[in-house]
């Protein structure tokens, strides 16, 4: 009797700390809900764009314009763009230099219709690209940003994702330097058997693959964001070599810190507080002796040094 009195109270003792236990996991789980609740009406004014209806089919044809573009994260912050003047003709590469914060990021991402201005208009052959369906005109851009994604998937599926035949994923693979990286079926994560898994150099290059493979399957406007950060300066010239002369015709707009690769862009936009403070060849902005000068020779000492040339501005917004 004895042993069933200290069973049962060993049953109920630990019961009582299990139910106290999962009482106070729920309470911890459900901690964040009403914060995320108070953030959604400020997610949603950002997130929610308004739907256009024009086929993006075939655009841009002539030209892509910023005109007068501002642009703020949050109506209380500073502006990142601040009246913004800016024309791309198509079938051009435009390379976009800046400190950090300048606003390189954010004009890529208001191209690529992550966002709307907050003041003024981008336009794409006239036509203003809240116009346009989103997903028509994203069907255009072939995209590689610095923050890629990932995919714990076979490599054929992380360079084309919606799908391509076979020979489209290798060429794409061929240009952006990983030809070799592993068969088409091999899943990049060694969490799966007979997976791999692959350096940060490695991965940058899988997703230039994905965007070259975006190229090929019809897209007319390339857009590169610091996508080789993780590559030294040699083998990111040597990439974005091979990018260009891939997607000579087509719009290209590249974003780096690294001057060795910038200087063979058909263009070179200096951004400077939101706004275009120059705009020309690279032996048109080293004649004029302006900003784009000075960062470039400051680059050049540091790689005279030895050191990597690479500002020392990081990712701006």
């Amino acid at each position: 009797m004895s042993g069933l009195v200290a069973y049962a109270g060993a049953a109920i003792g630990v019961s009582a700390v299990a139910t106290m236990e999962f009482d106070w996991w729920l309470a911890d789980a459900s901690r964040p809900v009403p914060v995320v609740a108070e953030l959604e009406p400020a997610m949603k004014a950002i997130g929610d764009l308004p739907v256009g209806t024009r086929s993006a089919q075939g655009l841009p044809k002539h030209e892509i314009r910023f005109e007068n573009v501002s642009f703020a994260y949050r109506a209380d912050s500073r502006p990142i763009l601040d009246g913004l003047n800016l024309t791309i003709p198509a079938g051009t590469s435009l390379a976009i230099v800046g400190q950090n914060g300048a606003g390189k990021t954010t004009l890529v991402k208001l191209l690529a219709r992550l966002y709307d201005p907050t003041a003024g208009v981008v336009r794409v052959d006239g036509i203003d690209l809240r116009e346009l369906d989103a997903d028509s005109w994203r069907g255009q851009i072939a995209a590689a940003f610095q923050d890629f994604v990932r995919y714990q998937l076979p490599l054929r599926e992380n360079v084309a994702p919606a799908g391509a035949p076979d020979d489209v994923v290798r060429k794409a693979l061929e240009d952006a330097g990983a030809a070799n990286l592993a068969e088409l079926d091999t899943v990049l994560s060694k969490q799966f058997a007979g997976g791999t898994d692959l350096s940060g150099g490695q991965w940058q290059r899988v997703a230039l693959a994905r965007a070259l493979a975006a190229v090929a399957q019809g897209a007319k406007v390339v857009i590169l964001d610091e996508p080789t950060a993780q590559l030294d300066v040699r083998g990111e010239a040597e990439v974005f070599d091979r990018i260009l002369r891939v997607t000579r015709g087509l719009t290209t707009i590249l974003v780096s810190h690294r001057f060795s690769t910038v200087r063979h862009a058909d263009r070179i936009c200096v951004l400077e507080n939101g706004r275009v403070v120059e705009l020309g060849t690279h032996d048109e902005l080293m004649a004029a002796g302006g900003r784009y000068k000075t960062m470039f020779q400051l680059q050049a000492a540091r790689f005279v040094d030895g050191r990597d040339p690479y500002d020392e501005a990081g990712e701006d917004r």
